[in-house]
């Protein structure tokens, strides 16, 4: 089969590789369609980021197959001990793989692993025409959901755990700094949980119109200070929860205008900020200024978690978009055909605006 190999950092090619079997926990998937992650992008082009000294450890052992963690894929085949999928499903991966060994995993925290095994990363990912993964990673989807959606729902599964791990009441006023794929996800999911508004800000006025569309209210950074608009829109008390969906290269978090720096301000006494977007290296915050009003800042942690009996976030977040309580669609604007488009497909998710992207662009195999 074909797949993407990954020889140094911005250096990598189309080759013929061996087509998985896959083990007694696994399936092999034919892989219909990959989205690029911006994290992706950023560690195959050298960025000090989330994972990149496995990126690293993983090239130096020679040329490896990386990312793709983010995919459409349809199941060819079963290992002997897998019994929650069958083969014809078409499947994503809303999961990190935990290791079923230590203490969090046998008293079922599984979210709470600190050894798990994230694909693209530690494994092999769906860079390829074909994939071998463990089971326990993957979720079934609706039949009405495209591949297209399919590849893009591996980051509403992680925008669903950011609200839940919110803890939006009934009646609360939300803000999300930053109207990115996750923060206008969690936007959305913030009314579906029941905020009685949600506020959100952006420089970019055709995401603030598509936020409009969906209920949101739309604050134009470039049009006035954030915070005091929301401090105005709240009659000075400040946003029950806001959501910081930035990330990225900040410098301080209680000073200045940067996105934590907005929502710190932004948010009201006794209120929660939850850091959605990825800081590249490290921020200075004032503890006073954070013990002053009472802050909880809230870094939610990857996985799947359970919803109910027989129920968890994965399958959850194929049953928005099936039931149209929640939009991805308008994010994937650009897409490619071919494992060989890969160079381009990180060009365009790299630099979303030289190519008036709104989302990750998306690969066709």
């Amino acid at each position: 089969m074909r797949a993407v190999v990954c020889h140094d950092f911005g250096e990598a090619s189309v080759e013929e590789v061996d087509r998985p079997t896959p083990a007694a926990n696994e399936v092999l998937l034919e892989i219909q369609r990959v989205q690029l992650s911006v994290t992706e992008c950023a560690l195959y082009q050298g960025e000090s980021i989330a994972h990149a000294e496995v990126i690293a450890e993983r090239l130096a052992d020679g040329p490896a197959r990386l990312f793709g963690h983010e995919f459409c894929g349809t199941v060819v085949d079963c290992g002997s001990e897998v019994d929650q999928l069958a083969v014809g499903d078409r499947v994503y991966a809303p999961g990190k793989i935990p290791c079923n060994e230590c203490g969090y995993c046998e008293s079922g925290f599984k979210r709470y692993c600190p050894s798990k095994t994230y694909i693209g990363y530690d494994i092999p990912g769906a860079l390829a025409e074909y994939a071998a993964l463990p089971a326990e990673a993957l979720r079934p989807v609706p039949d009405s959901l495209t591949d297209s959606e399919v590849a893009a729902l591996q980051p509403l599964a992680s925008s669903v755990l950011c609200v839940r791990d919110s803890g939006i009441l009934s009646g609360d006023i939300v803000a999300v700094i930053g109207t990115g794929v996750m923060g206008y996800q969690c936007a959305q999911l913030a009314l579906a949980e029941g905020a009685q508004q949600v506020l959100v800000v952006d420089i970019d006025a055709e995401k603030l119109e598509l936020a409009a569309d969906r209920g949101l209210h739309p604050i134009n950074g470039t049009e006035c200070d954030p915070v005091d608009e929301i401090m105005a829109r709240t009659d000075g008390v400040g946003a029950d929860v806001v959501f910081e969906a930035v990330g990225g290269d900040q410098s301080h978090a209680t000073d200045g205008s940067d996105p934590i720096a907005q929502a710190m301000g932004a948010v009201k006494a006794g209120g929660t900020v939850v850091q959605v977007g990825y800081i590249i290296g490290d921020v200075t915050f004032s503890a006073r200024a954070v013990r002053k009003k009472s802050v909880t800042w809230q870094n939610p942690v990857t996985g799947i978690a359970p919803t109910g009996p027989g129920r968890d976030t994965g399958n959850f977040a194929a049953e928005l978009v099936a039931s149209g309580r929640v939009s991805i669609s308008e994010y994937t604007t650009h897409e490619r055909s071919g494992l060989d488009s890969f160079e381009e497909i990180v060009d365009i998710t790299t630099n979303k605006a030289k190519y008036g992207a709104k989302g990750p662009a998306q690969l066709s195999i």
